[in-house]
């Protein structure tokens, strides 16, 4: 078999997992969402580098209140002599410190939401915030890959990955490696966590909708504008800022 049919078959195997295994997890992770929007609360999303950096915000047929969550410290101070020789705890210490500023500096309340995307699920930062988010009461959505996780040590010093901190943890079913196809005299190719990662995303979205018009909320979703132009999302913009969902 081809390495195209080989690709159709594994991104089908992946999305066919997530929807027969993690369905319940998907199903949480919408009423965490719903429930704060209903009362007024914000969604934001942290991502690592995968496909939700650029698919979750502003984007047609998305939520309007999505919005993104980032933080990163900027030191100059090229010393080249000289050698950074703090231990990894001293390292881990200075990530709590900065992780706790930026949530600080951050409009982040009691009762937000705030989604993970993490594949490894290993790397100090994305512990230290689940950690941090859970005393401040921010409700963590984590989207991983579980067979990475278990394939990969912690490197936070509790020795936690994301799924042992995250209030909420949902598998996006991408294989150790991240990539899917076996290519001859290579390494392998395709992976498969951005797409899973997505997947994942906007069918925690889709419930949630339901879930928010349930309770009598219709929130903004945005029309693209190739359908209507801009003018037509600006309004919508207007009306969001006026109701906040």
């Amino acid at each position: 078999m081809g390495y195209l049919e080989t690709f159709f078959d594994a991104a089908h195997s992946v999305f066919d997992r997530i929807r027969n295994s993690q369905r319940a997890a998907i199903e949480q992770a919408a009423e965490a969402i719903a429930a704060s929007l209903a009362n007024g609360g914000a969604l934001c999303v942290m991502d690592t580098g995968h496909m939700l950096k650029h698919e979750a915000f502003n984007r047609a047929g998305g939520l309007m209140t999505i919005a993104p969550f980032s933080h990163e410290l900027h030191i100059e101070n090229p010393l080249e002599h000289r050698k950074d020789e703090r231990s990894e705890r001293e390292l881990a210490e200075l990530e709590a410190r900065t992780v706790a500023l930026a949530l600080d500096r951050s409009l982040l309340k009691p009762g937000d939401v705030l989604i993970i995307n993490s594949n490894s699920g290993r790397t100090p930062n994305v512990i230290e915030m689940a950690l941090q988010c859970r005393e401040r009461g921010i409700v963590t959505i984590a989207i991983s890959s579980l067979e990475q996780m278990r394939g990969c040590d912690a490197a936070h010093p509790s020795g936690n990955k994301l799924f042992d901190v995250a209030d909420i943890a949902i598998d996006n079913c991408a294989p150790f490696g991240d990539a899917a196809i076996e290519v001859a005299n290579n390494e392998k190719m395709c992976p498969m966590s951005g797409m899973a990662g997505a997947y994942c995303f906007w069918a925690v979205h889709a419930e949630a909708v339901e879930r928010m018009q349930a309770r009598g909320i219709n929130p903004t979703i945005f029309r693209s504008v190739h359908v209507s132009g801009g003018g037509f999302v600006e309004e919508q913009r207007k009306a969001f800022r006026d109701k906040g969902i």
